[in-house]
Parts: C-alpha cells; structure tokens; sequence
C-alpha cells in the first residue's frame, strides 16, 4: 500500500503521512477503511516500528485517522481536498523560496512553469 524510500531526503514518517494524505484526498482510501497494523508496515517494509507509530499519531492527531483499538488504525474522514494533502510540500516551498530571496512572484512563476511543462509530458 505504501511506498517508503529512505534515500528520498524525505524522512520516513513524514513520506507515510504524505501519502495517506493523498490517497484520502484522490479517494483510494475512505471513511473506515482500516490501515495496515505499524508492525505489518515495520516488517514488510523493514521500518522502525517507532517510525510508523509517529506517523500514525501525526495522522492521528490531524484527524485523519482514529484509533479503532490498540492495534488498528481507520480512516476518519475522507473530504480532504487534494490541495490540502500537498500544503506541506508548498509550505516546504515557499519556506525554501524566501530563504533564498526569491520574491512571491519570481516563485509562482517558476512554479508555473513547471506546471506547464509537466502538462506537456502527459
């Protein structure tokens, strides 16, 4: 169900919420559907289980997820908007863009054009 890559920069708790968050906003998971166990996720995919319950609370805490019982986790709700599960990589964004000077302009246009040259590939 996840993909988790630890050579991504990305550290791993904040790639599993990143994804939860996007598969509640295009709707793959929905209200109720029960997520893998943090020890099924630690195992299949070779991760601290430490690291898999910190992202489960983070989700947890955002209400995304509830805790169904001390080893299951389901989703809470499912009218997250897909701009809503991509604002922490815009807000990375915008953080890196005023770090290194560049106005709001400069960086919607640069974000524009990437936009559109993505479009291009499809």
């Amino acid at each position: 169900m996840f993909t988790l890559k630890s050579t991504s920069g990305t550290p791993i708790y904040q790639q599993l919420v990143d994804q939860v968050r996007q598969l509640t906003a295009s709707g793959r998971l929905e209200a109720g559907d029960q997520l893998p166990s943090v020890r099924a996720i630690a195992t299949e995919l070779g991760i601290n289980a430490m690291t898999i319950s910190k992202a489960y609370s983070l989700l947890e805490q955002e209400g995304l997820v509830l805790r169904h019982d001390e080893t299951n986790m389901v989703v809470a709700k499912t009218h997250m908007k897909p701009l809503e599960a991509i604002h922490p990589q815009i807000l990375a964004l915008v953080r890196i863009a005023k770090r290194l000077g560049c106005s709001r302009e400069d960086t919607i246009e640069a974000v524009d054009r990437v936009w559109k040259s993505q479009q291009e590939k499809q």
